[in-house]
């Protein structure tokens, strides 16, 4: 192996700063409409407005642009399917309309007077609550936000922390899926008659 510059032998602390988890109050800053009919993503971009975490994202995305030769990415991103009766990819659309009406009423709900009105661009300056999350890909734990909260509930300390997420690709450890036959496959002693 050739030698290259930049070498040193020394442990890397492989941790990047990570929002806690727990439930924040945030502000949306920004919503934007990903992808194309009939499969859009409502994005809503959020930072923390309250607390030790002010500003958490609005910071870890300036330190990454500082410190990182690869392009940073925001971190306080929520991105829910928009439902469409009419969207073939959507698998499961009694669950995005489910998402996104509850999305819409802890959104009402922070905020006094607001209505929603079909205009994505009304939801930028107002106040949300969100419920961060642990999860895992490939091995790496990070949190993320798991899903929105009413702002009053998170200042009065109402809401619960969320399970952390299992890692894509993983079952539970007590059951196996075939995935193409569907049948859950139980370990146990004993019979199942």
């Amino acid at each position: 192996m050739k030698a290259f510059n930049g070498f040193k032998s020394e442990a890397s602390t492989g941790k990047i700063k990570q929002l806690p988890v727990g439930a924040y109050v945030a502000k949306i800053k920004k919503v934007f409409i990903d992808g194309t009919e009939p499969d859009q993503y409502i994005r809503l971009r959020v930072d923390v407005c309250e607390g030790p975490y002010e500003n958490f994202f609005l910071n870890r995305f300036m330190a990454d642009k500082e410190n990182s030769k690869y392009e940073p990415k925001y971190k306080g991103d929520y991105k829910i399917r928009i439902p469409n009766d009419n969207n073939p990819k959507a698998m499961y659309p009694e669950s995005d309309l489910k998402r996104f009406n509850d999305m819409i009423y802890r959104i009402e709900q922070s905020n006094d007077g607001y209505h929603w009105d079909w205009d994505e661009k009304g939801l930028e300056g107002l106040l949300v609550g969100i419920n961060m999350v642990e999860s895992e890909f490939n091995g790496y734990k990070f949190t993320k936000i798991g899903r929105t909260e009413i702002v009053q509930d998170v200042r009065a300390g109402r809401v619960t922390a969320m399970e952390p997420k299992a890692p894509k690709g993983e079952a539970d450890d007590t059951q196996f899926v075939d995935q193409q036959s569907g049948f859950v496959a139980v370990e146990t002693d004993e019979l199942p008659f």
